[in-house]
């Protein structure tokens, strides 16, 4: 469908005037062409105006498609490939700063003299060599951080799955052996002292760590049952594991440190710490407390219950766990996200949902 087409179907869907017609053509055209028609999840060849004009027809009432149209016009917050990628490049900086700090308590000395300090800049320096960068996800874009950071880091620093075979193990020992070796003699054993834990995107932090049926779940609990013998060997006693996610809610980050600090005194071993390149604001959540009544109660209503399932649990039109976030990646769309961007309805659906942004479940469970 060409895309005048479709946009003079969408104007008569939403009964625009024709000056209206002409602002909001401008105003939509300018973000699909720059994020829109991007979005990783249509089907070859399409294209968004169609997506649009699809989702839009599902709504018999011209106020239920308007409302629906303002929720993407005022409130969606579409994170492009490029965006991910500085988010990406934030990385380092904030992993250095954390590191300085550390470096700093241990010494016991001001945080601005480990910057002119000998001792400090060569304990500083151990440590970065004795980092290790894990992906959670294949979405953690551990690749392009790599890239960003060729130089600083070696191939032999970075893992790109956090389920690590034991050869995988002794791989990185020796060539971390081989690495202190190459900077002179060094008493310090070939140990990692920090994992770097890194993934994209949590709307909910549940599938990071959450206390489910009398048990730790999670890529936490998985990484800590997995490797906590490895302290003392590939891992130092006191290893740190860093956390850190690209994009957060803030309601995530909030239950992420809730929970590590009750995990950290069940099962004790490894230290904690937790970054984020960007911690998205709680203002942008869509609730029972918004101010916009007609998006809520369209979010209720045009709710079909049959997309829910054992792992998204009821209720979800505000999404999973509630978070009730208008985000959209470019790569997919959170199950986080209220559920009028992605939700897609069996054939016996009512009301019989289409999603805009369709979603690919990436993980079988949690947000």
């Amino acid at each position: 469908m060409k895309h005048e087409l479709a946009f003079n179907l969408i104007g008569k869907q939403l009964d625009w005037s024709d000056a209206q017609f002409a602002g909001e053509f401008r105003e939509l055209q300018l973000m699909i062409d720059h994020k829109y028609d991007a979005y990783q999840g249509f089907q070859p060849a399409t294209r968004f105006h169609v997506a649009l004009l699809n989702w839009l027809s599902q709504f018999a009432k011209l106020a239920d498609r308007q409302t629906a149209y303002r929720l993407i016009k005022e409130r969606l917050i579409f994170v492009s490939q490029r965006e991910m990628h500085h988010l990406v490049s934030l990385m380092m900086p904030i992993v250095e700063r954390h590191a300085r700090s550390r470096m700093a308590r241990l010494l016991n000395m001001p945080l601005y003299v480990t910057l002119q300090d000998g001792a400090a800049c060569s304990r500083l320096d151990l440590m970065r060599r004795r980092t290790l960068y894990v992906g959670l996800s294949d979405g953690a874009r551990i690749d392009v951080f790599r890239r960003y950071n060729e130089g600083q880091v070696s191939n032999e620093q970075v893992v790109a799955f956090s389920e690590i075979s034991e050869d995988k193990w002794e791989d990185l020992q020796s060539e971390l052996r081989k690495n202190l070796m190459e900077v002179g003699p060094r008493r310090e054993a070939a140990q990692f002292e920090v994992v770097c834990l890194v993934d994209d995107f949590t709307g909910s932090g549940s599938s990071l760590i959450r206390w489910e049926n009398g048990q730790w779940k999670g890529k936490i609990a998985k990484f800590h049952k997995a490797n906590d013998h490895r302290r003392g060997k590939a891992l130092t006693t006191d290893c740190l594991l860093h956390i850190h996610h690209h994009l957060a809610s803030r309601q995530a980050k909030t239950q992420i440190e809730h929970d590590l600090q009750a995990f950290s005194q069940a099962c004790p071993g490894f230290a904690y710490e937790t970054t984020f390149s960007y911690v998205l604001p709680q203002d942008i959540v869509v609730s029972d407390k918004d101010p916009d009544v007609d998006l809520v109660t369209l979010l209720r209503t045009w709710y079909d219950k049959k997309i829910e399932d054992k792992h998204t649990g009821k209720d979800i039109w505000f999404g999973y766990k509630q978070c009730g976030l208008p985000l959209v990646l470019e790569h997919n769309t959170p199950n986080n996200s209220v559920a009028l961007l992605w939700a897609a309805s069996e054939q016996e659906g009512t009301p019989q949902m289409k999603p805009l942004f369709a979603r690919r479940k990436r993980h079988s469970s949690n947000g």
